[in-house]
């Protein structure tokens, strides 16, 4: 790998933004300061450095539903790093266990091949999202595929999935107990719980048992309940619990003023390490987004505007049913633009449904953005090496453009490191 310096740019420290220079070697920070000479000097004057983006839950329905492979992979690696995505973790959905184990395959020939954090994002592993949910929860998710987490098998194909070495993260309902929570966590998944109508007890019990984060908030039928027993439904308990939450920030799967107070609780008790910003884009290669209707083995989906939506389903009597209204199918968003929606909140003052919020200033506003985008993921997988830019750490860097005023920034990704691999875009 090459030594580069990045000269000059408005780099997002643990101290603050400061214009500063950043050298690069052998895939590494290996200095922070000002005048640095290391290789190739190049001038990112006006633009801010900071810790390239993570994506821990993205989709790409075309792999999922085809033969993939490597080449695959590697498109989606060279499409993310166009976003400034650094690293990635691609989620599944309900699907049949023998195309699963196949997609986890195609994964883990790209995370061993050199490929892997040099054509772009680096692939980290498998989130496995759809397969052990409540099917009454099951949103967008194929029905027919779940695996319900009391279910006799659910615990050979987790130890399945377990030896493909790839399948990092997995989403499991704490609704029927905690016992598939506590065997994954044994096979060292970080374990997560979405799809989901469980009580704030029994999420609590799931916690106990290993639990560490909740699954895009608010979405796939989530349980809530204004009553106080049992300590209300799994929304409640995502908002009380040590746990980090995933959140997709598009404006349409959660309005933005729940964005606002599920951020600004966590951040009122010292706990803003908790909150993660996904896509849940449910294709990976914006590109390939269809204009027509779509379908996911018994789901059919359409594109309205901004968004995908659910148009119809087919139930466990092999009937065709619609969906409850703005049912969503994954999402469209990217990270640069997730990056954009949180720096424009934060910039100005906004409303909440339960929590009034006063301007940040723009440094401020930066590094919120920069930490539920980047550093927060690293967090929650104990990870001390990524999501920041300090030295040492892994190269993985952002180079952004960004235009405009308070409310109204555009953010616009100007370059990429991963690995200390450059990517640079025009």
């Amino acid at each position: 790998m090459s030594s580069i310096t990045l000269c000059n740019g408005k780099v997002l420290t643990q101290d603050g933004i400061r214009e500063l220079d950043v050298a690069i070697e052998k895939g590494k920070i290996v200095g922070i300061g000002r005048d640095l000479k290391f290789g190739e000097r190049i001038d990112c004057s006006g633009l801010f450095v900071l810790p390239g983006f993570r994506d821990q839950h993205i989709h790409d329905l075309p792999s999922l539903l085809s033969e993939p492979d490597t080449e695959r992979i590697r498109k989606i690696a060279a499409s993310l790093v166009r976003h400034g995505v650094t690293s990635a973790k691609l989620a599944t959905i309900a699907m049949p266990p023998n195309k699963l184990l196949k997609y986890a395959e195609a994964v883990k020939q790209y995370m061993n091949s050199k490929s892997n954090g040099f054509d772009g994002a680096r692939i980290e592993g498998l989130h496995i999202e759809g397969t052990f949910i409540r099917r009454e929860c099951a949103g967008a998710q194929p029905r027919e595929y779940i695996v319900e987490p009391w279910m006799p098998e659910s615990r050979s194909l987790l130890d399945s999935l377990a030896e493909t070495g790839v399948a990092k993260m997995v989403n499991i309902a704490a609704d029927f107990g905690p016992d598939l929570i506590k065997y994954a966590v044994s096979k060292g998944f970080i374990v997560g719980c979405g799809h989901s109508k469980a009580s704030a007890r029994q999420m609590e019990d799931a916690w106990r048992h290993g639990l560490k984060y909740i699954v895009h908030i608010t979405n796939g039928a989530m349980g809530q309940s204004f009553k106080p027993f049992d300590g209300g439904g799994t929304y409640e308990a995502a908002l009380t619990l040590p746990l980090s939450i995933e959140i997709i920030v598009d404006g349409y799967h959660v309005d933005m003023r729940y964005v606002s107070d599920i951020i600004e609780r966590r951040i009122q008790k010292g706990r803003e390490h908790e909150i993660i910003a996904v896509t849940d884009a449910a294709f990976s290669i914006n590109e390939e987004v269809p204009k027509e209707e779509f379908q996911a083995f018994s789901v059919v989906g359409y594109r309205k505007g901004n968004a995908l939506f659910v148009k119809r389903f087919i139930d466990e009597d092999g009937k065709w049913k619609e969906p409850p209204p703005n049912t969503l199918f994954g999402s469209l968003l990217t990270m640069d633009k997730a990056f954009e929606n949180l720096l424009n909140m934060f910039s100005v003052d906004h409303e909440g449904f339960m929590i009034d919020v006063k301007a940040r200033d723009f440094s401020e506003a930066i590094r919120l953005s920069s930490i539920i985008t980047s550093y927060n993921q690293a967090c929650l997988e104990g990870l001390t090496n990524v999501g920041v830019v300090k030295k040492n750490s892994i190269a993985d860097i952002v180079v952004l453009k960004i235009d405009g005023s308070p409310g109204k920034y555009s953010v616009k990704v100007i370059k990429t490191i991963v690995n200390g691999v450059l990517h640079e875009f025009a």
